[in-house]
């Protein structure tokens, strides 16, 4: 997704070359994105969901090894198969539970799609307000967003959008929907990223947004903290808050890229006008509550991470904030200033 943000000012920069990290350089700890996750309530039904309305498809999880690269992605396991592992317990703080996955990728896109979903033990289902504090959006640019918008109708998603239909905002025509464990999409008409997607295909680019209560503080934890590199900040618009269901209030988004990659994530804080009903509600997000927004970031220096993420004062959501090892590397899940899961990866040495 590209919008245009105003110039951010250096003070950053400087905060960044004080914590000894380059915005966005190769200093960073995250080197880059293998997953957007997302858990569910219904494996089966969430990747019908995202197979018939924008052509994604099965992917080979990024950690599979020993199959030939052409080899099948695996099929979705059936929920009689979820699987349980004591490793994994203490990776997400879901000990005694059941799980399974559902690895997918969108077209032109960077990154892997993931879906979570977990049995056996208790999970939350609160569908989010754009405007709560640790919601999140999956951004997909289309090509034709009429078509896209016909098939969600035929389904009958639910939209979230004042009027129900396709709005013109600054940054084109746009519709925010709901998937059905009531997770938020934002599908962009996007003409002038079509000369960029590489494959065929509805979604031609994929970003990701997400609500934070506080700018400087979500800033402090991926700008600060990560290395993540602030492309700018502005004002959306009255078009762009009716696109999120309010008929007033204020928007302020900063766009931010990860990494190694190109990929776009949005924070967006919300101002509600007075009497706002409903009223924002933060997250405390566990791991196997419906729609708990993950990242899954490639990092270097996992062990110094670890330490900087405890100084700085963030919390982890792995048991004693300890890293499990597989064969493929090492897993930790720290949570954003907003409730937001995200997991630190760190890959064996090839």
């Amino acid at each position: 997704m590209r919008r245009r943000f105003l110039a951010c000012t250096s003070t950053a920069a400087i905060a960044l070359t004080t914590l000894g990290l380059a915005p966005g350089g190769a200093s960073a700890p995250v080197r880059g994105l293998y997953n957007w996750i997302h858990s569910t309530g219904d494996a089966e039904r969430a990747f019908a969901f995202y197979h018939d309305m924008f052509g994604i498809d099965l992917s080979r999880s990024p950690f599979a090894g020993g199959a030939a690269a052409a080899a099948p992605p695996e099929p979705i396991r059936s929920a009689a198969q979820a699987g349980s592992d004591p490793l994994v317990w203490d990776l997400t703080n879901t000990h005694g539970s059941r799980f399974r996955t559902v690895f997918m990728r969108a077209p032109n896109t960077p990154f892997g799609l993931e879906l979570s979903e977990f049995f056996d033990i208790p999970r939350g289902d609160r569908a989010p307000n754009p405007w709560d504090p640790g919601a999140s959006t999956i951004i997909f640019s289309v090509r034709d967003l009429d078509a896209v918008a016909a098939r969600l109708k035929t389904r009958g998603a639910l939209v979230v959008t004042l009027g129900g239909v396709a709005l013109a905002t600054p940054s084109g025509r746009a519709l925010l929907v709901r998937d059905p464990d009531g997770c938020l999409i934002e599908l962009r008409q996007a003409p002038r990223a079509v000369s960029r997607a590489t494959a065929p295909g509805d979604v031609i680019e994929t970003a990701i947004g997400i609500t934070v209560a506080s700018r400087e503080r979500a800033r402090g934890f991926y700008e600060k903290l990560l290395g993540f590199t602030v492309n700018g900040t502005r004002t959306a618009s009255a078009a762009e808050l009716r696109l999120r269901g309010l008929s007033a209030g204020a928007l302020t988004e900063t766009a931010m890229s990860i990494p190694g990659t190109a990929v776009t994530v949005v924070l967006s804080e919300f101002g509600l006008p007075a009497g706002a009903a409903p009223p924002a509600t933060r997250f405390e997000w566990r791991l196997q509550d419906v729609g708990s927004p993950q990242f899954q970031l490639e990092v270097g220096g996992l062990d110094a991470l670890i330490d900087r993420t405890k100084n700085a004062g963030y919390r982890f959501l792995s048991v004693g904030a300890h890293p499990i090892q597989r064969a493929f590397g090492r897993f930790v899940f720290a949570i954003d200033p907003d409730g937001v899961l995200v997991e630190f990866v760190e890959p064996t040495a090839r």
